[in-house]
Protein backbone atom coordinates (compact mmCIF):
# COMPACT_ATOMS: atom_id res chain seq x y z
CA UNK A 1 0.00 0.00 0.00
CA UNK A 2 2.79 2.65 1.36
CA UNK A 3 4.39 1.53 -2.31
CA UNK A 4 1.38 2.64 -4.30
CA UNK A 5 0.49 5.74 -2.33
CA UNK A 6 4.10 6.70 -3.26
CA UNK A 7 3.88 6.01 -6.39
CA UNK A 8 0.54 7.77 -6.47
CA UNK A 9 2.03 11.19 -5.57
CA UNK A 10 5.27 10.81 -7.78
CA UNK A 11 3.55 10.79 -10.42
CA UNK A 12 0.74 13.54 -9.38
CA UNK A 13 4.42 15.50 -8.40
CA UNK A 14 5.50 14.83 -11.73
CA UNK A 15 2.54 16.24 -13.86
CA UNK A 16 2.34 18.96 -11.64
CA UNK A 17 5.81 19.94 -13.78
CA UNK A 18 4.69 19.67 -17.24
CA UNK A 19 3.45 22.71 -18.75
CA UNK A 20 -0.56 23.01 -18.19
CA UNK A 21 -1.17 22.97 -22.33
CA UNK A 22 0.83 19.38 -21.91
CA UNK A 23 -1.26 18.72 -19.00
CA UNK A 24 -4.79 19.41 -20.63
CA UNK A 25 -3.50 17.43 -23.85
CA UNK A 26 -2.55 14.69 -21.74
CA UNK A 27 -5.83 14.42 -19.73
CA UNK A 28 -8.05 14.53 -22.70
CA UNK A 29 -6.22 11.58 -24.83
CA UNK A 30 -5.88 9.61 -21.30
CA UNK A 31 -8.19 10.09 -18.60
CA UNK A 32 -11.38 11.74 -21.23
CA UNK A 33 -10.93 9.17 -23.71
CA UNK A 34 -10.57 11.64 -26.67
CA UNK A 35 -9.31 10.95 -29.58
CA UNK A 36 -5.90 13.14 -31.20
CA UNK A 37 -8.84 14.18 -34.22
CA UNK A 38 -11.16 15.25 -31.30
CA UNK A 39 -8.11 17.31 -29.41
CA UNK A 40 -7.02 18.95 -33.10
CA UNK A 41 -10.34 20.38 -33.30
CA UNK A 42 -11.25 21.37 -29.74
CA UNK A 43 -7.82 23.35 -29.75
CA UNK A 44 -7.86 24.21 -33.53
CA UNK A 45 -4.37 22.64 -34.52
CA UNK A 46 -3.38 20.28 -36.30
CA UNK A 47 -3.97 16.60 -35.44
CA UNK A 48 -0.02 16.07 -36.22
CA UNK A 49 0.84 18.73 -33.62
CA UNK A 50 -1.61 17.07 -30.84
CA UNK A 51 0.11 13.77 -31.77
CA UNK A 52 3.75 15.48 -31.37
CA UNK A 53 2.92 17.25 -28.31
CA UNK A 54 1.71 14.12 -27.05
CA UNK A 55 4.86 11.65 -27.55
CA UNK A 56 6.84 14.47 -26.25
CA UNK A 57 4.97 15.00 -23.03
CA UNK A 58 4.92 11.16 -22.57
CA UNK A 59 8.55 11.06 -22.54
CA UNK A 60 8.74 14.02 -20.34
CA UNK A 61 6.82 12.69 -17.93
CA UNK A 62 8.61 9.14 -18.19
CA UNK A 63 12.24 10.59 -17.82
CA UNK A 64 10.91 13.04 -14.23
CA UNK A 65 9.82 10.31 -13.14
CA UNK A 66 12.46 7.87 -14.04
CA UNK A 67 14.67 11.09 -12.39
CA UNK A 68 12.47 10.75 -9.39
CA UNK A 69 13.32 7.06 -9.02
CA UNK A 70 16.69 7.12 -9.36
CA UNK A 71 17.82 8.28 -6.15
CA UNK A 72 16.31 5.80 -4.40
CA UNK A 73 17.64 2.42 -6.48
CA UNK A 74 20.37 0.26 -4.98
CA UNK A 75 23.43 -0.09 -6.86
CA UNK A 76 24.16 -3.61 -7.06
Amino acid sequence: MVNVALGRLQIREALAQLPAADRAILRRCCYQGSTTAQIAEDLQIGEDAVKSRLHHTLLTLRRTLLDMEAPHRRVR
